[in-house]
């Protein structure tokens, strides 16, 4: 409940809050480039909603993928950046989240979408954060970024928070 007259002695504890919530987790990281050599990378993860993000579904555009998971706050910071970021970026990205969680999570997905008002598929792996080896090899922290060329080729990773910026740049690298 909002008190009238109190509302703007909270905006400054408020301000305190998203400065500390930018600085938990993981110390930020630049994207680091991979090489464009290599196969693209298959894969096929579906979503509480019964959508599908997919190797196939994603290519010909440059992809950005974010390993996250619902309870901790540096992916649900990372979540919403990438939903910025991927909005605005011309040309236009793919963007989608995978969540390292057991499938009985499932609600939990679709509450972290809808509550952060991500306009990109969250899709579910059946691996949780200790199991986490799939197509885009050992993913032991959260979160990780991973950036795909139009062909599906990894050309950029970035552990932990990152900054708009570097995301829209990682983006921007990945096209050329």
């Amino acid at each position: 409940m909002i008190v009238p007259g109190r509302s703007r002695s909270l905006a400054p504890a408020l301000l305190v809050g998203l400065f500390a919530l930018s600085a938990c987790g993981s110390a930020p990281q630049q994207a680091k480039a991979a090489p464009r050599r290599g196969k693209p990378v298959e894969f096929l993860y579906g979503t509480p909603a019964g959508e599908t993000l997919s190797s196939e579904n994603t290519r010909g555009r440059v992809t950005a993928l974010l390993f996250v998971t619902t309870f901790d706050l540096p992916s649900q910071l990372m979540a919403k950046r990438l939903d910025v970021v991927a909005r605005r970026h011309r040309p236009r990205v793919n963007a989608g989240a995978i969540a390292l969680e057991a499938p009985n999570n499932a609600p939990l997905v679709e509450v972290f979408k809808t509550s952060l008002g991500l306009s990109y598929p969250v899709g579910l792996t059946n691996r949780t954060l200790l199991d986490a080896k799939g197509p885009f090899g050992a993913i032991d922290q959260v979160p990780v970024l991973i950036v795909l060329d139009a062909r599906g080729v990894e050309v950029a990773r970035a552990e932990g928070v990152v900054s708009e910026p570097e995301v829209d740049q990682a983006l921007t690298r990945a096209a050329r």
